[in-house]
């Protein structure tokens, strides 16, 4: 029996509270459940891939870009 190692099942634990996190708002502000969970999902993976990509152009610039585009698709999604 295959066992998942202690800390990938604490990091997918924490990625999925955050997810849960960052989908109450939208869904609160009008957005559907299904679109509030995917924008959720997407902006978690933004925010991990543009970590990576600060790092290695040592700029903030990747995050702000990403910053305002999620605000953008939120905004989008939500009804108020």
């Amino acid at each position: 029996m295959d066992e998942t190692p202690t800390a990938l099942v604490a990091a997918a634990d924490v990625s999925e509270e955050w997810e849960g996190l960052l989908a109450a708002s939208p869904r609160e502000h009008g957005a559907g459940s299904e679109q509030a969970a995917q924008l959720a999902t997407l902006i978690v993976a933004a925010v991990e891939g543009t970590v990576a990509m600060c790092r290695a152009k040592r700029s903030t610039q990747p995050l702000n870009h990403t910053a305002e585009q999620s605000q953008a698709l939120v905004r989008a999604a939500i009804r108020d």
